[in-house]
């Protein structure tokens, strides 16, 4: 019986309900048709019909569960529905300001649709973590800013109705970040003039995603299309703080590789293996445990060198349990489109996600503890 029926680390919190569990094991049915041939847009539709995309489940440790067993069925549709999250916030805080003149009105015409599920936003804004010159650049013009440079990746561009880009001000506004919003590939709305598409990227882990490169020459983006300008090193400050967090996902994928390694062991009587299958699940526990205990402390700056620790070792957890799965199936993991293949190149693809200059440190750290440099 394959995750999440099966599930011997068991849930963070209160299990899903049945009707959601119905509906991730049919996500989960799909994985490898959704990893080769991308996210359909009947899924994020079905999701959304189940209250699963959109408004986030309360209490916050359900909004976890969710995400654990989502990635934990298909991490390619998880990445997609996480994509959501930001921009749904973005939308939520938008006001009128000098600077943004229709942020009520943005809020007003997408939030409701987000909040729903009838709408999916995607997102752009992890290049603006990247040391050196802006790229994408936003300079000021009259009525609005000029956006010139290429976004490496927009996850989702062809199944999202709206895409919320973020960029750095150059010239006058240095020291700024505007976010504004640009129609996705599902929107009947054509993108502004300069707005030039790219072909799908092939990539180790998550093709599925629908990301493509996103180029922008000479695009004018309206005053009216702009959701917020904020200082950018605030939002560094903040970014800091909220990547050093362990991302739900990870156990997420810790469970479903456990779950084969435990029905693997079963099925051949291997003790040796079944104990490893029972350590692996008392130090998922443990980390996962101690992950979201972080995630409540109120000072985040304090907590933040565990936090990272605890991230790098829960990173480290999912890739070792991955790679057992990969060795208990001996040949077979080698096939390509097996759920064995693709979880190791989803646990390898968690390692670089949300990356920071700390995050990487700390997970190359704990990586190479022991070695002697």
């Amino acid at each position: 019986m394959p995750f999440p029926l099966h599930d011997p680390v068991g849930p963070s919190a209160d299990p899903l309900p049945a009707t959601a569990l119905q509906v991730l094991t049919g996500i989960a049915s799909r994985a490898a048709e959704t990893d080769a041939n991308g996210v359909p847009r009947s899924t994020i539709n079905e999701l959304a019909a189940a209250g699963l995309l959109g408004v986030p489940l309360t209490p916050a440790s359900a909004a976890k569960e969710l995400a654990e067993v989502l990635a934990g069925c298909d991490a390619t549709t998880w990445f997609c529905w996480v994509q959501h999250v930001s921009p749904m916030q973005v939308m939520a805080a938008a006001v009128d300001s000098p600077q943004t003149p229709a942020g009520a009105a943005l809020r007003d015409r997408f939030l409701p649709g987000l909040q729903a599920g009838s709408l999916l936003a995607g997102v752009a804004f992890a290049h603006v973590r990247r040391p050196g010159p802006a790229n994408p650049t936003a300079t000021r013009v009259t009525g609005g800013w000029r956006i010139d440079g290429t976004l490496d990746w927009v996850t989702s561009w062809d199944i999202a109705d709206v895409i919320v880009v973020t960029a750095r001000a150059v010239g006058a506004d240095d020291g700024t970040l505007v976010a504004f919003v640009i129609p996705g590939g599902h929107s009947e709305s054509p993108c502004p003039t300069g707005v030039n598409v790219g072909e799908p990227l092939a990539l180790l882990a998550m093709t599925g995603t629908h990301t493509r490169p996103v180029t922008f020459e000479n695009t004018v983006i309206d005053d009216h299309d702009v959701l917020a300008v904020v200082e950018f090193e605030a939002w560094l400050a903040e970014d800091r703080l909220r990547t050093a967090d362990t991302n739900p996902a990870t156990f997420g994928l810790i469970r479903a590789s456990v779950a084969e390694l435990d029905e693997r062991a079963t099925l051949c009587k291997d003790e040796l293996m079944a104990r490893q299958v029972r350590a692996i699940i008392a130090e998922c526990r443990q980390l996962r445990a101690r992950a979201y205990e972080l995630i409540g402390e109120p000072d985040r700056e304090a907590t933040r060198p565990e936090r990272l620790a605890v991230r790098a070792a829960s990173l480290d957890l999912a890739v070792r349990a991955a790679t057992a799965n990969v060795v208990s199936a001996a040949g077979a993991a080698m096939l390509s489109g097996t759920s064995t293949e693709r979880r190791l190149r989803e646990s390898m693809f968690l390692l670089v996600q949300a990356q920071t200059q700390d995050t990487r440190a700390a997970s190359i750290t704990f990586a190479m503890r022991g070695v002697s440099g």
